[in-house]
């Protein structure tokens, strides 16, 4: 039973995360063969501030973009 953690940072809508889930079944599914049925895909979304990337945190990087 394949199973997949993802952190997400916070903002996604509700679509986007069904499309990730779905995209990532999928992927897992033809990757390794396994039944789509026994994929568990499990989003974490992490607020803005706590989720870094280049240094910065997201939330500021989108203020600074904003700015």
């Amino acid at each position: 039973m394949p199973n997949i953690e993802m952190f997400v940072v916070e903002g996604y809508s509700d679509q986007q995360k069904e499309n990730l889930i779905s995209a990532l079944t999928a992927a897992t599914a033809q990757a390794i063969d396994a039944p789509v049925d026994s994929i568990r895909v499990w989003l974490t979304e992490v607020p803005a501030r706590q989720f870094g990337v280049a240094g910065k945190s997201v939330a500021a990087a989108r203020a600074e973009a904003q700015s």
